[in-house]
């Protein structure tokens, strides 16, 4: 059994003994604790009761602290105020209020860790030698916490920055079909900060976010779409020396979407004949408005028109093949295709990123999407870092590195792994590093789907999630 669930355990069997113990309140000469032992015991009591969900009521401490003890009350103390600030974090009351996220399961799960910790402060006993014996389990409890507001805090931190770029970018595509936004500074900037991310080998993301507007549905797709551009263009001879175009590109290139009404772009029934006439023309629509509002873009908004074409010439708006769809249309195509079918969509659930992938070098090989520019998505690999796996032995891991190739395919199969938890699915307290690539028997069985990711990781790594 992991540190971590024996950890859990331990509080669950103190909240299960402290539920059937009579309060501190119902024994005869109970003493309010002196001022010098640090937080008022009213404020602890009341801590402690918000936490549960009942009315604050003041409660008796015992007479005398050591001074061990009075650290421990303060560690509860500052662990409470940031506990606090993160519940009352505007964000994250946004978050929480989504049916399922991660991020709240794995804060409701703290706040319960804490509920128990408290708990045992409020019963410390009158003796030193008991107090010393209850600190000692209580350090590690709030160790535990401490380390668990930590990640918390910077997952918080982590999601609201993607959600502050859907939401910049939001507003930067509706400004341009506005005729507010006079620079394409906006978007160079942030396909600045995109390439940055590829660079640092921050991992790739397909993030669904609940956003009920059109214009944050089309950021946010655009927004993955340029990462993995991002990750493409440094093997493109032509644009490897100039990386921000074909990435700026990625971030408008369905600004066209925005005039599509929100009950046909979130229509879960197959669209009419009429319906995909209007989605068909974005492309065309789009190009149109960001030529007549940056006349310096000048041959890149051709590049827009086009990046819904087919070699075969089955993609629209003009049905173009081959050499008369522009390189770039085409690579832009590739990462679209692959970023399209890896996310959610309001008809189907996302795919995994390997079949993804697959599907994408398939549909070149069927002539319909460049092969060069579809075999650059081999440099992800068929499961990015920071994809969640099974292993065939049962044990779950989170890729940390890859073996890019596009000649050995078996490579891009077995990356470098932490294994997470072992066979019976018990997640381990330290995490150990496997290169797949030179392990001669196992690999991986699957990427975990986002509501099963969920399920099993949400209380421990919600980053992972």
């Amino acid at each position: 059994m992991s540190d971590t669930k024996s950890l859990l355990n331990r509080i669950s069997a103190f909240r299960e003994r402290l539920e059937r113990t009579p309060s501190l309140a119902e024994i005869p000469g109970a003493l309010q604790l002196a001022g010098r032992a640090g937080p008022s015991p009213a404020w602890l009591s009341q801590t402690l009761r918000q936490l549960a969900g009942a009315e604050p009521q003041p409660g008796p401490m015992p007479r005398e602290l050591t001074s061990r003890a009075r650290r421990i009350l303060e560690m509860a103390r500052e662990l409470v105020l940031e506990q606090r600030a993160i519940s009352d974090d505007v964000f994250y009351q946004r978050i929480a209020a989504l049916p399922v996220d991660p991020l709240a399961r794995y804060h409701r799960a703290t706040v319960a860790a804490t509920e128990a910790a408290l708990r045992l402060i409020q019963a410390m006993p009158d003796s030193a030698e008991f107090q010393t014996r209850l600190c000692e389990g209580l350090e590690t409890v709030l160790g535990s916490i401490r380390m668990r507001l930590d990640v918390g805090r910077q997952t918080l931190d982590k999601r609201r920055s993607e959600w502050g770029r859907v939401e910049k970018l939001a507003r930067c595509l509706v400004d341009v079909q506005s005729r507010r936004l006079v620079s394409f500074d906006a978007f160079t900037e942030l396909a600045e900060e995109i390439l940055v991310d590829a660079k640092k080998g921050v991992p790739l993301r397909f993030p669904a976010f609940p956003h009920e507007t059109v214009a944050r549905q089309v950021a946010a797709h655009a927004l993955t779409v340029a990462s993995v551009i991002a990750r493409m263009v440094p093997h493109d001879y032509e644009w490897a020396s100039q990386p921000v175009v074909p990435v700026a590109l990625a971030l408008v290139m369905d600004i066209g979407m925005l005039s599509i009404p929100a009950a046909i772009f979130n229509k879960v029934e197959p669209l009419t004949v009429e319906e995909r006439r209007r989605i068909e023309v974005h492309p065309r629509v789009g190009a149109a408005l960001l030529a007549e509002t940056f006349p310096d873009l000048g041959e890149l908004a051709g590049v827009i028109v086009a990046h819904h074409e087919r070699l075969d010439g089955t993609g629209y708006p003009n049905g173009l093949t081959l050499d008369k769809i522009p390189a770039l249309a085409k690579m832009l195509a590739a990462a679209d295709h692959y970023a399209g079918m890896a996310a959610d969509r309001p008809h189907r659930p996302a795919h995994d990123t390997r079949t993804a992938l697959t599907e994408t070098l398939v549909a070149a090989e069927a002539g319909t999407l460049d092969g060069d520019f579809a075999e650059y998505l081999l440099h992800l690999s068929f499961y990015p870092v920071g994809s969640v796996v099974e292993l065939t032995d049962g044990r779950m891991a989170v890729v940390v590195g890859c073996h890019p190739s596009r000649i050995n395919l078996r490579a891009t199969t077995r990356p470098v792994v932490a294994i997470l938890s072992d066979t019976s699915g018990d997640l381990l307290p330290k995490l150990d590093v496997v290169d797949l690539a030179g392990s001669e028997f196992g690999g991986i069985l699957r990427a975990l789907p986002t509501a099963e990711l969920i399920g099993k990781l949400a209380e421990f790594h919600p980053d992972l999630c």
